[in-house]
């Protein structure tokens, strides 16, 4: 990929209902736009289960009629991702539990914004250095 065709700050969203079924649609598309990003294929699946388990942390708060939200920040050698979900008050996400465990040793960085009635799950992931 030459220097030119390197995503630098370009937006992807993508909106499914809030339900397990849908989840894979967005695993899918952040290995997909890592790729992009030219993470490493060991990037991309930490990235894939890392969406994979941010949503796993949400869908349970996620009000009936939901819809997940996910946002993905692409730039050259990182990927963020949002992931968000409309609540019905407001949610208590288990910050001591093994989901949020293997999330904090997948993403470079994690964080989680909640208002009454949404919360959402940031996440990055940098490529790691390569070894020669």
């Amino acid at each position: 990929m030459h220097a030119s065709e390197r995503p630098d700050g370009d937006v992807v969203e993508v909106r499914v209902p809030a339900d397990v079924a849908y989840v894979s649609t967005l695993r899918l598309a952040a290995a997909g736009l890592a790729a992009r990003c030219e993470l490493t294929i060991d990037d991309i699946e930490d990235l894939r289960l890392a969406v994979d388990e941010a949503c796993a942390l949400l869908l349970p708060h996620a009000d009936k009629s939901s819809i997940l939200d996910a946002r993905f920040e692409l730039n050259y050698g990182c990927l963020a991702v949002d992931v968000a979900v409309a609540t019905e008050g407001p949610a208590e996400l288990d910050r001591k539990g093994f989901a949020w465990t293997v999330l904090g040793a997948l993403a470079s960085s994690i964080d989680i914004e909640q208002t009454d009635d949404r919360v959402t799950i940031s996440l990055t992931k940098r490529r790691e250095a390569t070894s020669q």
